[in-house]
């Protein structure tokens, strides 16, 4: 069984839409061989449990609720959303999510990618950090 992670961060502006993908940046450190950036997502490849760490500043351009939500494969991970509500557009939330993944296919060619969808305001995403380690 192989050891890996990743932290990503993205400290530019992005604006992201209702149901738009926030981008999670560029690879910081990366270690291993069962994870890397693909896109606008983290593609996760091996079997085992991956832990995932996610935290994002975000400053939606209304009032009101905004929520970020980790999907895998285009499937939202049970437990992995972070909601927050806004009494002005321009307010500063922070956002964190925790998860835990089990991913059971051992070969690399059936690779799962995680991504972080945004709903309820369009925002600014302002910082991103995310880190997977495969345990």
């Amino acid at each position: 069984m192989s050891k890996s992670a990743i932290y990503t961060a993205n400290s530019a502006t992005q604006v992201v839409a209702v149901d738009g993908i926030v981008s999670p940046g560029t690879i910081i450190r990366r270690f291993g061989p069962n994870l890397n950036l693909s896109g606008n997502g983290i593609q996760i490849c091996g079997s085992g449990y991956y832990d995932i760490e996610a935290s994002f500043t975000v400053a939606p351009t209304a009032a009101g609720e905004v929520t970020i939500t980790a999907y895998l494969d285009n499937v939202p991970l049970p437990g992995a959303t972070a909601t927050s509500t806004v009494a002005a557009g321009g307010d500063y939330t922070n956002l964190s999510i925790t998860s835990l993944v089990r991913e059971g296919c051992g070969c690399c060619t059936g690779m799962k990618t995680l991504t972080f969808e945004l709903t309820g305001t369009e925002s600014n995403v302002t910082n991103t950090a995310i880190v997977i380690s495969k345990l």
